[in-house]
């Protein structure tokens, strides 16, 4: 594997951390009304297109989590300095951990062989290796060349080969065994599932690159669209007006962002005890809306970066 070292952005930081979030239920981190005939649409990269979960919201609720509101922001000076403080401008305080946006790692597709498939794409894993690279992290797999428009790869031990083809939704592709591919499945796989070996092989074996078009084309039409009502307390009817259509992230969709532990201006906290006492043990979050209904349930892995 091909050594990688840090030439500038979060390298030049020692108090870094990688976070993983893997949906265990429908996630809906949305953005308001749509223009579009989905009402409720989820947030996107604005280059790619590909869904993304902002680090503004992923900090909130991972605040929300450590019960930081502000009356405990202002009698614990953990809290205080790892999420800040509202108020006016001389006394209001960011908060020294700074997580950037989760994006897009895996997108889960159905599969007609082993149920469904975690799928990449080559140019998706160039910009995972960029970011753990400008993160600190070495020794990463090289990046995957691109694929012609009817391959796909997979790995050494992968469920979703059928004869010479794998067919995910309506799309076929010519399967071919990739070592890389293989590669970034235990790499991806030991930090979403770190220390669970049985959830490890089940990745590994549903792992599959495919070509940055078709990875394309499923991000934008492989999300989950659900049509959702409000009944009328008096005819138990759909309330007039009251239909509407919701995206969300699907079940076991995996993004990564990193978390830095900026400088810390409260006066004896060390930053990397800081960092260290709000990135130690695996979370489970509700990030977007719809609680009410079960959406949004999210693991959160925080990773050490090596």
């Amino acid at each position: 594997m091909a050594s990688a070292s840090p030439s500038g952005g979060f390298g030049n930081m020692p108090n870094t951390r990688l976070y993983w979030l893997h949906a265990l239920s429908p996630t809906h981190a949305g953005i308001g009304r749509g223009v579009d005939y989905i009402d409720l649409p989820i947030d996107r990269d604005g280059v790619t297109g590909w869904p993304i979960i902002r680090g503004s919201s992923f900090k909130g609720v991972w605040a929300d989590y450590h019960r930081a509101t502000e009356e405990a922001r202002k009698n614990n000076p953990q809290l205080r300095a790892a999420f800040g403080t509202a108020g006016e401008s001389n006394n209001s305080n960011a908060g020294a951990l700074v997580p950037t946006d989760a994006r897009l790692v895996c997108l889960p597709i159905r599969s007609f062989r082993g149920t469904f498939a975690w799928a990449t794409s080559p140019w998706c894993l160039q910009l995972l290796r960029r970011t753990l690279s400008q993160a600190g992290c070495s020794q990463l797999p090289d990046a995957p060349a691109a694929l012609d428009e009817t391959t796909a790869h997979h790995t050494t031990t992968s469920v979703l080969t059928e004869g010479n083809g794998i067919f995910l939704e309506d799309l076929d592709f010519i399967a071919k065994k990739c070592d890389t591919a293989t590669r970034w499945a235990a790499l991806i796989a030991e930090n979403v599932f770190a220390g669970d070996s049985v959830w490890q092989e089940q990745f590994k074996k549903r792992f599959v690159v495919l070509p940055d078009s078709a990875f394309d084309f499923l991000c934008e039409t492989g999300t989950e669209v659900h049509t959702r009502v409000r009944i009328d307390d008096d005819t138990k009817t759909v309330a007039k007006g009251a239909l509407w259509m919701e995206e969300s992230l699907p079940t076991e969709t995996i993004l990564m962002g990193v978390v830095q532990c900026d400088r810390v201006f409260s006066k004896g906290i060390d930053a990397k005890e800081l960092l260290r006492e709000f990135t130690q043990k695996e979370l489970q979050l509700q990030i977007g809306g719809k609680t009410t209904v079960g959406r949004g349930q999210v693991r959160c892995v925080f990773t050490e970066v090596k």
